[in-house]
């Protein structure tokens, strides 16, 4: 998740990401790298503008380690899962999301500092609704 300046009530703007064991987040840098993703998008800069952008990866070794290639399809489902929670709580809050798919996989995952086994597959700007 990449969080803009005043983006998230209570977080610095950074990139946090995600850790299931614990159900939180942890900071893994502390600077504002909105417009970073959007260029990374193909310079879709309309995405800058929104106070969070998340972004869903998937290690697919980990998961065809257990069910093959077949774990792929079950990764990517799942990334669908995510992005229709991430709408409809999206909705439940009186603000708007989109989902780009359109962007430099390699140029993404180098601003988020991921590690090479976390791929991303799904981008999602969350904001107000104009």
């Amino acid at each position: 998740m990449v969080v803009g300046k005043q983006g998230v009530e209570g977080l610095k703007e950074g990139v946090y990401q995600y850790l299931p064991e614990t159900h939180s987040i942890s900071a893994l840098i502390q600077k504002d790298l909105r417009r970073e993703i959007a260029s990374a998008s193909l310079f879709q800069m309309w995405m800058a503008s929104a106070p969070v952008i998340c972004v869903v990866t998937v290690e697919y070794r980990r998961i065809t380690a257990k069910y093959g290639d077949r774990g792929v399809r079950y990764a990517l489902i799942e990334a669908g899962h995510a992005g229709q929670n991430l709408f409809i709580q999206a909705e439940a809050l009186g603000l708007g999301a989109g989902i780009v798919g359109a962007f430099n996989d390699a140029e993404v995952a180098k601003v988020l500092g991921s590690p090479p086994q976390h791929e991303p597959i799904l981008i999602m700007p969350v904001g107000y609704k104009k």
